[in-house]
């Protein structure tokens, strides 16, 4: 019986380390992850709509948007409330794009000597053409082509039209 009784206070106390080891590990987690994800100031990254439509906002790191055409329709009304959230900028408004699509302002400041591509297109055409028709006819807008010093030179703020 005292061996039992040993054997559950081992467990218990096996137990009780491990529960303190998992609370430490969170516990150093937040710490890091507080003091790591700190907003930085100038990693914003706007852009400002200026006109009478919604417009959508694709982003390319490597290749012009206008070479990649391809459908932007998502396929599922989660899918389609997550594009919208993410990506489109209502009529005359702005929109911060620094922690949207893996942190724009972050990409550009962690990578100065790389070139971002930034295509527009209206909402009515993802929402009215089919796949084969947005790819055929890739209805793009505007686009731009920025590197850090481009950002900076313009206050981190492109304006469409």
């Amino acid at each position: 019986m005292k061996k039992l009784i040993s054997c559950i206070k081992l467990l218990i106390f096996i137990k009780m380390k491990t529960y303190k080891f998992v609370l430490l590990m969170i516990f150093t987690l937040f710490l890091f992850c507080n003091g790591s994800c700190e907003h930085k100031e100038g990693q914003r990254f706007i852009i400002q709509n200026n006109s009478e439509q919604k417009i959508i906002i694709q982003f390319s790191q490597y290749i012009p948007v206008s070479q990649v055409p391809d459908c932007m329709k998502p396929t599922t009304s989660s899918e389609y409330q997550n594009f919208i959230r993410d990506r489109m900028i209502n009529p005359y408004s702005s929109k911060n794009f620094e922690r949207n699509g893996g942190g724009i302002g972050e990409l550009i400041l962690s990578r100065p000597n790389d070139t971002l591509y930034i295509g527009v297109f209206n909402l009515i055409d993802i929402d009215t053409m089919s796949c084969e028709e947005f790819k055929q006819k890739f209805p793009i807008k505007h686009e731009w082509k920025v590197t850090l010093a481009d950002m900076e030179a313009c206050d981190w703020t492109l304006i469409y039209p």
